[in-house]
Order: C-alpha cells, then structure tokens, then sequence
C-alpha cells in the first residue's frame, strides 16, 4: 500500500510539472501570435501596454515585399524530399534487419543505435567536402541527401515491427507466388503505415526546424529556408522586430498545428512499433 501511494504521489507530482511546463509553453506562444499582429511602432514604445490597434499588416508585407512564400517553399520541398527518401532507405533496411538472419546483423544494429548518439554536424567538415566535390553546394541537394542519412529512429522502430511480425504472413505470401520485393511493397509496407506515419511526423518537425545543415550548404538567398531567415530578422530586433515575431509564428505554429492533431495516431504508431506481434 505504500508503494501504491508513493507510485501515486509521483504520478501527481509529474501532472503537475507537465502542466506547468505546458501552460508556460502555451503562454509563450500565444504572447509571440499576438505580438505579432502589432504595429512595430507598439512593439518598441508601448511593449507590455494594450495595442490601439491589431492586424495582419505585417503578414502581407511579408509575403508582398519579404516573399517569405519562397523560404516557406524551400523549407517544404526540403522536408518532402527528405521524408521520401528516410521512408524508402529505412523501410528497405529494417526489413532486412528485422527478417533475416546474417553475419555481423548485430554490429549493423549497434551502428545505428550509434546514430541517435551522434550527431551529423560533427562530421560537418568531411560532409561539405563532399558535397563540393559533387556540385552539390548551394542547392536543395546537399540538404536533403545529409538529412535524408538521418535514419537511425525509422530504422530501430521499424526493425522492431518487422522482426515481431508472425512468421505466417510471410509464409503464405511466399506460397502464394509473391517474390521478395513483391512481398515487401505489397504486404509488409502497408502493415507497417502506422509506424511509418509517426516516424513521418516526429521527423517533420526535426527536418522543418532544421538550422545548421541548411546553414552551411544553402550559401545563396534564394534557398534558404525558415530557420535561416528566421534568424535573419533576430539577428537585430530593433529594426526588424515585427518581422521577427511574424517569421517566428509561421514557422512554429504550422508544424506545432500538424503535430497536435496527429498526436494520437503518433503514439499509436510508436506503439505498434514497439509490442507488435
């Protein structure tokens, strides 16, 4: 009975931190949407005092004269693009891994549970190197391919659906004249939607605030994508600080908006990656 209390103590204890930590979370975000339909001229002079005045003014210059639209483009085509390729090469990986039986299958595992522990911008260096050497710098290219080699989450939660899936279903695609590829994309893809639909969303939000990789490959303008032009306007808050607060909205409240209503299908892909079978 102790135990049982203490368990639930704790349970309150950690309630009470998350809501917390999550009406803050909320406050933050719904002071830097209001603050951004203010005038720039109330944001310097009257900061913390009620505006005269809210509109989305500074949103139409944004798209008028900023063409945000572009950054705003960029930044989904990268994501698209990126998305599309951890989708096919994590698939393709933890189908392997998870079905068969070969020499060195654990090291192979071990390098990918390596990835989540290091980072892609530690080997920044070798990487620009390489995009240099293949024409690939200053385009959308360079981003999506280091990006796209970012699989070691896809690859740890879908090895685990495909090795606790029943042998049987397997089987009776074989007996059924299925070839392994055939196997693969008509049966085992589809089963594992779920997973792949969460992996989909919690990498969404990793490759949309993405900020040193497109930092360092995207020397041109025209490519750059939120977070750099995010960056752009904060670099001096007092000349461009309406601006700020509008690019900081758009590129939060989207993805956040997106992760929100899929939250639930979310846990439920993670799930049926982790106790399927």
């Amino acid at each position: 009975m102790i135990g049982v209390s203490e368990k639930k103590k704790s349970a309150t204890a950690a309630s009470i931190l998350l809501w917390i930590y999550s009406c803050f979370t909320v406050f933050v975000l719904g002071y830097m949407v209001y603050n951004s339909l203010r005038p720039k001229s109330e944001l310097l002079t009257n900061t913390f005092g009620i505006p005269k005045s809210l509109g989305f003014d500074t949103y139409i210059k944004m798209f008028t004269e900023q063409k945000f639209h572009r950054y705003f483009l960029n930044s989904t085509l990268i994501l698209g693009a990126t998305l599309v390729l951890i989708v096919i090469f994590a698939s393709m990986v933890s189908y392997a891994l998870g079905r068969y039986k070969f020499k060195f299958k654990n090291a192979l595992q071990v390098y990918f549970l390596l990835g989540l522990m290091f980072p892609a911008s530690l080997g920044v260096l070798p990487l620009f190197l390489l995009m240099k050497d293949l024409h690939l710098l200053n385009s959308y290219a360079s981003v999506i391919l280091v990006l796209s080699a970012g699989i070691s989450m896809p690859v740890l939660l879908l090895t685990d659906f495909f090795a606790k899936m029943p042998g049987e279903i397997y089987e009776s695609a074989i007996l059924d004249g299925a070839s392994e590829w055939k196997t693969f994309y008509r049966i085992m893809f589809p089963l594992a939607s779920p997973v792949i639909f969460s992996i989909c969303i919690v990498m969404s939000v990793q490759i949309w605030n993405q900020f040193f990789m497109p930092l360092i490959f995207l020397q041109n303008d025209s490519h750059k994508t939120v977070p750099l032009i995010v960056m752009k306007y904060t670099s001096n808050l007092m000349l461009s600080m309406d601006k700020a607060m509008v690019a900081s909205v758009i590129a939060t409240v989207p993805i956040l908006i997106l992760f929100m209503i899929f939250s639930e299908k979310i846990l439920d892909g993670v799930a049926s990656g982790g106790v399927k079978g």
